[in-house]
């Protein structure tokens, strides 16, 4: 009576036989646009070493679909990849592994003499089936990990910009807040507004100014310490938190950063392109974001109208300094 090992060895010598199979009936359930962006060389290189790689495994008993191994989570990433950069939900992936393993069972069972012994190919077939199984757990299993990466990123970016959104920059306030509450560290609060962007988007039009802001948010990051939280509040205003820093240490900063912009954001035959920056810092001028946050735009405007570039903000005795 031959194996479950002999039966599945003979896949072994099939492989090309099946991927070909496989990249047809790939092809019979594309529409014409996903038949076109197919990377057939891909599959013809990659899914016979696949199926050699699900075969021994098949063969060396391994049973357990939710073993998320390296090498079986880069297996999976593979087999994910083959159908190319079209529909890669759960509902695909499944689909693509049934059609593999549907395929993969039936040559097994066309070869050999004299058919196949019925106990040898049922042990043969559940292994195989658990091997498949678990390429298509794990496919699954990364592409929905790699979509929540996304979908995280998403929910903390600029879309524009690159830089973080007005959401994640409440978090991250609230929690240089809590830190100065408990541990009394300091930081500072830097809103800029990029000067003359409506003149930009007049005269160039909208993708123009969206240039000029990319550009700004480029000057900004480059400027900013790894520590520090850049962020666009939207339209053409920025904010830098700036941990563990003072007003008069912030303006350092603020100069710096309106530098760099007047340097590096600018059209081609455009206006020249600035910022005015309002500086403000926990706890000189407030404890809580709301005051911190007035008091910025109030310097900020300050410095637009004096044409300073940088103003810090002014404290008062009922401002909220200790």
């Amino acid at each position: 009576m031959t194996s479950p090992e002999g039966h599945l060895a003979r896949l072994e010598y099939a492989r090309e036989e099946i991927a070909k199979r496989w990249l047809v009936r790939l092809i019979e359930h594309s529409s014409l646009d996903e038949i076109k962006g197919l990377p057939t060389e891909r599959i013809a290189r990659e899914l016979p070493e696949l199926i050699l790689d699900v075969v021994r495994s098949a063969a060396d008993g391994e049973s357990d679909p939710l073993a998320a191994s390296p090498d079986r989570v880069a297996e999976a990433r593979r087999f994910s990849e083959l159908a190319g950069e079209g529909d890669r939900s759960p509902v695909r992936i499944a689909r693509d592994a049934a059609a593999l393993q549907a395929l993969m069972l039936r040559e097994l069972c066309e070869v050999g003499e004299g058919g196949r012994e019925a106990d040898g190919f049922a042990d043969a077939a559940e292994r195989l089936a658990l091997a498949v199984g678990s390429i298509q757990t794990a496919a699954v299993e990364e592409l929905i990990s790699r979509r929540s990466r996304e979908l995280e990123c998403e929910a903390s970016t600029d879309t524009l910009t690159g830089l973080y959104n007005l959401r994640y920059l409440q978090r991250v306030m609230t929690q240089l807040v809590g830190y100065h509450q408990r541990y009394d560290h300091p930081f500072a609060m830097l809103l800029l507004d990029v000067d003359g962007l409506k003149r930009i988007n007049d005269a160039h039009g909208q993708a123009a100014g969206d240039r000029v802001l990319v550009q700004v948010a480029m000057a900004v990051r480059r400027s900013v310490r790894t520590v520090d939280t850049p962020a666009r509040l939207g339209g053409d205003e920025f904010i830098v938190l700036a941990p563990h820093q003072s007003a008069e240490h912030a303006s350092v900063l603020a100069r710096r950063l309106a530098t760099a912009v007047e340097h590096e954001a600018a059209l081609p035959d455009g206006p020249t392109v600035g910022v005015s920056i309002g500086v403000v810092a926990c706890p000189e001028h407030a404890k809580e974001p709301e005051p911190l946050l007035e008091l910025a735009d109030q310097a900020m405007y300050r410095a637009k109208a004096s044409g300073t570039r940088v103003a810090v903000g002014e404290v008062t005795a009922d401002n909220g300094r200790p």
